[in-house]
C-alpha cells in the first residue's frame, strides 16, 4: 500500500454542503470530503490517461483519495466518537481539551452514579485530548434579475462555508495493484506547492485552498489484536450494501468484509446522513449516498481475536466509493480502549521549524505573501470607509434639520458630485495621495468647491458649523490612502443616492 500525505490551508472561504438542497438553508461540512480533492486531481490529469488507466485511479477505489480532516499545530485530529458521553450537568470540557476522567465510553458501560449522559457528538479530538471546532460563517446573497440587472429581493439565499486560514491534512493512498509509473503521476500532481479550486462558487469569490506535501502520520495509535471485542472507529463516512446489493445502514459483518462474528449492537454508536454528489462532467447528480456518518462506533464480537489478515483487510477499507475517501476506519483503537480515555501529552504550539521549509524567495511564496498584506491592507480601507460612510449619512441628516429643508428637497453634495471624487481618485496614482488632495480642494477649479452647489450646504456637529466641502477636507486625512478615497467615494455616491430615492419617495407622498 502506497501513501501520499498532503497539507491543505484555505486562502479563501470553501463551500461544502452537506445536502444538495436548493431550498432552505446551505449547511456546511466541517471536513473537507475526498470527493472534492478526487475532483481536483482528476481535472487535472484524467484526460492524461488512458480509459483503463484513468477508471483504475479515478472510479476503481485502487487509489483512495481521503477527507481532509482538521490539523492543529501539524497535529491530525479525528471526529469526536460517538460512544464518548459526559454527565449533562458536568462538562468534560475545559479550556478547549477534554478532561477524560469526566469522559465515559459506554462501550464499556454507563455511569456508575446513573447520571443522565450526554452524548459528545460535534467536533474533532487530537491525541492530547485537545476539542476542535472548525470556524464556519454565512453569508447572505441574493440572484440578479437578468432583466434588470439588479439584485432580486425575492431571491434571497445564503452559504455557509469553512473560514479561511484553516488547515486540513489528508491523504491518497494507493493500492498494489496500482503500478509505480500510475501512481508517480498521480503523486506528480500533488508533489509540488500549488493551488486547488475546491466546492462550490469557485468562479466568484471562494474555493481556493494551497497545498503541499507532508509526512505525517494520520492514524490513531491502536491496540494489539488480543480481544474477542473488536471497535471500528469510523475516521470517514461509511457506505455499506447488504446481501442483495442495496445500500444499508446496518452494519453485518459481511458487509464489513468479514465472514465471522455479529455486530454488537449494545456497545455500537451509529448516525447516519444521505446526500447526492453533483457531477460536473455528467451536468446532474450520482446516485444518493446512505452513510453511516464518521464518528459512528460499531463493535463487532468475534469467537477469536482477528487475524492479521483481517485487520489489514479492515484498514484498507470497507463498503463503497472507496475512491472518494468513505469506509476509513480505525481498527481497536487505544483512545476507545477503555472506560474513560487516556489522553497524550499536551501538545505544544507548532514551531517554525515544522513549516514547510520552502526558500524566501519562491515566486509562490512571495505572492502569497504580497497577498496577504494587500488583504490587510484592503479589510484597513474597508474599516475606514465603513465608518467615514456612517459619518456622511449623518452630516445629510444634520444638514436637513439644520437647514430646514423638507425631505422633497435636496441638500448635499449629489450622486454626481461623489462620482466626480471618485473619478479624480481612480485616475490618480495610489502612491500620490497628497496630489489627489489639491486636485480636490486646491487650484482655481477644484473637484469641491466651498460654495459650489451642495458643497457649501452647512449644518452643526461636534466641531461646530461647517459645511460639507469643510467636512470632507477633514475626513480626507483619515482615508488616508488613495485607494481608500476610491473606496469611500463609491460608498458617497451610494448614500447619496439613497437620499435622492428619500427625496423621491417624499414627492410622491406629497
Amino acid at each position: 500500500m502506497r501513501e501520499l500525505t498532503f497539507k491543505l490551508t484555505l486562502l479563501e472561504d470553501v463551500i461544502v454542503n452537506q445536502r444538495p438542497t436548493n431550498q432552505g438553508g446551505h449547511k456546511s461540512l466541517d471536513y473537507v470530503p475526498g470527493t472534492l480533492l478526487l475532483g481536483a486531481v482528476a481535472a487535472r490529469l484524467y484526460a492524461k490517461l488512458s480509459p483503463e488507466d484513468a477508471w483504475q485511479v479515478f472510479h476503481s477505489g485502487q487509489v483512495q483519495f481521503g477527507d481532509a480532516l482538521p490539523l492543529v499545530d501539524e497535529h491530525p485530529c479525528w471526529p469526536l466518537p460517538l460512544c464518548w458521553h459526559d454527565k449533562k450537568l458536568e462538562s468534560a470540557l475545559q479550556d478547549g481539551c477534554i478532561n477524560g476522567a469526566r469522559v465515559q465510553n459506554f462501550q464499556h458501560g454507563a455511569f456508575a452514579d446513573d447520571a443522565q449522559p450526554k452524548q459528545l457528538r460535534d467536533g474533532y479530538v487530537r491525541a492530547d485530548g485537545r476539542k476542535v471546532n472548525i470556524q464556519k460563517s454565512l453569508r447572505m446573497k441574493t440572484a440578479l434579475d437578468p432583466t434588470t440587472g439588479r439584485a432580486d429581493d425575492r431571491r434571497l439565499f445564503g452559504y455557509e462555508s469553512i473560514n479561511a486560514g484553516q488547515s486540513f491534512v489528508a491523504r491518497i493512498r494507493a493500492s498494489d495493484e496500482v503500478s509505480a509509473e500510475l501512481w508517480e503521476q498521480v503523486g506528480a500532481v500533488l508533489a509540488e506547492h500549488g493551488e486547488l479550486l475546491l466546492g462550490r462558487s469557485r468562479s466568484a469569490e471562494y474555493g481556493r485552498a494551497d497545498f503541499w506535501s507532508v509526512g505525517l502520520a494520520l492514524e490513531p495509535a491502536t491496540a494489539p489484536a488480543q480481544s474477542k471485542q473488536v471497535t471500528l472507529w469510523c475516521l470517514s463516512d461509511v457506505a455499506l450494501l447488504d446481501e442483495n446489493g442495496q445500500p444499508s445502514l446496518e452494519p453485518t459483518p459481511a458487509a464489513l468484509g468479514l465472514t465471522r462474528g455479529e455486530i454488537d449492537w449494545t456497545r455500537s454508536f451509529l448516525r447516519f446522513r444521505r446526500y447526492a454528489i453533483w457531477n460536473a462532467h455528467r451536468n446532474g447528480y450520482d446516485l444518493e449516498r446512505q452513510v453511516i456518518q464518521h464518528g459512528s462506533v460499531i463493535t463487532l464480537q468475534l469467537d477469536s481475536p482477528l487475524t492479521d489478515a483481517e485487520r489489514q483487510l479492515l484498514a484498507a477499507g470497507i463498503g463503497l466509493h472507496r475512491e472518494a475517501g468513505l469506509g476509513w476506519v480505525s481498527v481497536d483503537p487505544k483512545l476507545l480502549a477503555t472506560a474513560q480515555p487516556t489522553f497524550a501529552p499536551a501538545i505544544p504550539a507548532a514551531s517554525a521549524s515544522l513549516e514547510p521549509s520552502e526558500p524566501q524567495d519562491a515566486p509562490l511564496i512571495a505572492w502569497l505573501k504580497a497577498e496577504r498584506g494587500e488583504d490587510d491592507v484592503l479589510r484597513e480601507a474597508e474599516k475606514r470607509t465603513r465608518a467615514a460612510g456612517k459619518n456622511l449619512k449623518k452630516c445629510y441628516e444634520l444638514a436637513r434639520a439644520y437647514a430646514g429643508v423638507p425631505a422633497h428637497l435636496p441638500i448635499g453634495p449629489s450622486k454626481a458630485q461623489w462620482g466626480s471624487v471618485y473619478e479624480k481618485a481612480r485616475a490618480e496614482d495610489s502612491a500620490n495621495f497628497d496630489w489627489l488632495k489639491r486636485d480636490l480642494f486646491e487650484g482655481t477649479n477644484p473637484v469641491c468647491k466651498p460654495a459650489g452647489e451642495g458643497w457649501q450646504d452647512a449644518f452643526r456637529d461636534d466641531a461646530g458649523v461647517r459645511n460639507f466641502c469643510a467636512w470632507f477636507s477633514d475626513a480626507i486625512d483619515t482615508l488616508k490612502t488613495v485607494q481608500t478615497v476610491r473606496l469611500f467615494a463609491r460608498e458617497a455616491m451610494r448614500v447619496a443616492d439613497r437620499e435622492r430615492d428619500h427625496k423621491t419617495s417624499a414627492n410622491l407622498e406629497n
